[in-house]
């Protein structure tokens, strides 16, 4: 092996690419700054066996990799195939062509083209924005051959030869992070050493070995959020992607050496039913994604990574740039909202932060009332409930100092509604043949249809426009499933569709530019960045009242920026003021979300709720941009039936830090101790601080009192 190295400072680290002179086969591998790889001094083959002794059998101990990883259905198959399609004929044939750099505007472009001498390339193009702990990588097949080539796999981020500071197999040193999905229980984090994973390196490389994971459906935060680091435990390093794609992906760890290959992008043939045709002449680009290193630990890499969304955070409307509260009646009415309750919060919020007083669902005209869901599709306002109309009311509550927001699931019809009857079969999702349906009441809307979007246009965005109405949350509220008919495979059926979908979520923003959207899917199922990054904030969860959600709201933290993080506060009169305390704070830890029996607190709670709302605005500047750090001590591994105390503490780029603590039964029965900023004081407080102490730069917390809760800040 003739290896040859091109390496790129990228401020806080180095894009190192790796190239064998000899084969032309290039990788890619990210280096903290200053830290340099082990590469020369691995062993060359795996004469280390009793085996591969007396066969006499000189195995290459690894070799460079590939920068992108793909399976062409005419070449031969991979010794995977069945478990992956990595490794595989067709990506051996990739020689590194071309590397071109381009640098303006602060962005950092590296474009390298691999070339097959059978007539296909790949474009590897990584962009870098100065300030950024990370990088965006995109892969694009382009078919420059004289026949149609059909894709089974073609990963959008390939990092090979992990880990660069090891010169063997690295035993008892790699280890796979990933976060679990969940419906009302995200973020669950789960760590496997590579030996626990049953990837460690056999005594030859006769058939490699592979994890593969992820979700397979338009709910691409299911099972697994798709997001994953890989670490050396020796080094303190950590290597973390996260993948910007709405309908089934993957990521695979897999060995076929001494180390270890990281890959990620839409699922394959075998895991999510996809293939795709690519005429001459054509391209075919997988979906976008960020790639981070981080030298300490994996809150600092997740830190790195969510940060690397704050640029599209600046393309929102301009009112979300001081983060306003919302207001949704979703826990008050529970699917029979009014225009007299809109009024009457309305007048209750008067002069408090909140900027949103948000409709969800039963507002539109159905035969159905389930939920305020059933028989939806036809989007036309129930004159009953809103008797003035929704323009009156969007009207009135500006002049209030509010703006209207209302509830959508426009993706899907139920049961009941117009568009659901068979005679508009033609204009929803089938696979075989047959309309597809989740349970037995939703079916799906074509979106690659344009009679679909001219329906949709004058339903959903005429009727925004024409309503002044200025917030819409988008629910989804089930998956379409592996695919659909009207392409080659079910899974590029699936990916098209969603294509079109997201599309219409630009169009919206396009026409609409002062509306804000916010993101989500029955809860937290749509938590990626191809959805996040095109609206505003997100729903974190559909846990609503539960216990759990200071844990699940301070976990989803480390994935996704707090600042889209949406957070039920769910009043109830019959509350202890403790338990009105204990749910407040947990709004603290995002976006601050007001709901349920606002009308009849007693007064010596209500008292609670405006603090609250006065905290909230003092600290927004904190959660606007921050880096996020769990202290959770916890007697059990129950998110359900949390035990035990967390603090978690949010520094902020303004300088100023916000801490949150919440007791759950069972409290940790020790002080809990953790650094925070030097110099800084206290500025605010929330709620009985008084097991708080301070010694330089750290805060300790005296055991508390089950079910507590408080907050400070600090500046």
């Amino acid at each position: 092996m003739n290896l040859h190295e091109i390496r790129h400072p990228l401020g806080s680290f180095d894009a190192l690419y790796l190239m064998d002179e000899d084969t032309r086969a290039v990788s890619l591998v990210l280096l903290p700054a200053g830290m340099d790889h082990a590469y020369a001094n691995r062993r060359p083959d795996l004469m280390d066996t009793a085996e591969m002794q007396r066969l006499a059998i000189d195995c290459p101990a690894w070799s460079v990799g590939s920068l992108c990883h793909l399976a062409l259905r005419h070449h031969p198959q991979c010794t995977l195939t069945g478990m992956s399609l990595l490794h595989s004929y067709s990506t051996l044939q990739l020689k590194c062509a071309d590397q071109q750099v381009s640098k303006a505007n602060g962005k950092t472009v590296i474009t390298t083209r691999l070339e097959a001498e059978e007539g296909y390339a790949v474009d590897h193009i990584l962009s870098h924005w100065d300030g950024d702990d990370g990088v965006e990588v995109q892969t694009v097949f382009r078919n420059r051959s004289q026949r149609v080539m059909q894709l089974d796999l073609l990963t959008s981020f390939a990092l090979d030869n992990l880990s660069p500071f090891a010169v063997n197999a690295a035993p008892n040193t790699m280890r796979l992070h990933r976060f679990y999905g969940g419906w009302s229980a995200e973020g669950r984090r789960r760590a496997d050493d590579i030996e626990a994973l049953n990837l460690e390196r056999s005594w030859y490389n006769g058939r490699p070995s592979c994890e593969r994971f992820g979700c397979v459906g338009s709910y691409p935060v299911d099972r697994w959020f798709p997001v994953a680091a890989v670490e050396d435990k020796s080094q303190g390093v950590f290597w973390g992607a996260q993948l910007a794609h709405n309908g089934s992906w993957q990521m695979e760890l897999s060995r076929a050496s001494d180390c270890l290959t990281f890959t990620g992008g839409l699922a394959d043939c075998e895991f999510g039913s996809w293939f795709k045709l690519v005429q001459p002449g054509e391209a075919f680009a997988a979906p976008k994604a960020f790639l981070s290193v981080a030298k300490g630990d994996l809150e600092t890499l997740c830190n790195q990574m969510t940060a690397l969304h704050q640029k599209y955070m600046v393309l929102q409307p301009a009112t979300e740039q001081d983060l306003p509260m919302i207001f949704n009646e979703w826990c008050t009415s529970w699917g029979h909202p009014t225009e007299q309750l809109i009024l009457d919060v309305a007048h209750k919020l008067q002069g408090s932060p909140v900027k949103y007083l948000v409709i969800d669902g039963g507002w539109s005209r159905t035969t159905n009332s389930y939920l305020g869901q059933g028989g939806n599709g036809d989007w036309i306002p129930e004159d009953k409930q809103f008797p003035s109309g929704l323009l009156h009311l969007s009207k009135t509550v500006q002049a209030m100092g509010f703006e209207l927001g209302i509830w959508y699931e426009f993706e899907v019809t139920t049961k009941g509604a117009r568009v659901a009857e068979p005679d508009y079969d033609h204009l929803h999702l089938q696979r075989g043949g047959e309309v597809i349906y989740s349970g037995d009441t939703r079916s799906f809307w074509d979106f690659r249809k344009p009679e679909v979007i001219a329906f949709l246009r004058e339903r959903v965005l005429d009727l925004l426009r024409d309503n002044e109405i200025r917030f819409m949350k988008v629910d989804y509220n089930c998956s379409i499933g592996i695919g659909c008919d009207g392409a080659e495979s079910p899974g590029e059926g699936l990916r098209q569709q969603l294509d079109a979908v997201r599309e219409f979520f630009l169009t919206l923003r396009r026409e609409l530019p002062d509306l804000v959207i916010e993101n989500c899917a029955s809860g937290g199922h749509r938590l990626e960045p191809s959805m996040m990054d095109i609206t505003a904030l997100s729903s974190g969860t559909d846990a609503h009242e539960s216990g759990e959600i200071p844990v699940i709201a301070a976990n989803s933290n480390l994935l996704f920026l707090p600042r889209q993080n949406e957070i039920w506060c769910v009043l109830d009169k019959t509350h202890t003021e403790a338990q009105t305390i204990f749910r407040l704070t947990s709004g603290f830890l995002g976006r601050m979300c007001l709901s349920g029996d606002i009308l009849d607190m007693p007064d010596s709670h209500w008292r609670h709720v405006e603090d609250a709302m006065d905290f909230y605005a003092a600290i927004r500047g904190v959660i606007k941009d921050c880096s996020t750090h769990l202290h959770q001590h916890f007697a059990t591994r129950s998110i359900r039936y949390v035990e035990g105390t967390q603090a978690v503490v949010m520094e902020g780029k303004n300088g100023q830090t916000l801490v949150v603590c919440h007791s759950f039964n069972n409290a940790c029965p020790e002080p809990i101790s953790f650094r925070i900023p030097a110099g800084q004081q206290i500025l605010r407080t929330f709620a009985d601080t008084s097991a708080v102490t301070r010694s330089g730069d750290t805060m300790t917390i005296a055991p508390l009192p089950d079910q507590t809760a408080f907050a400070l800040l600090l500046g």
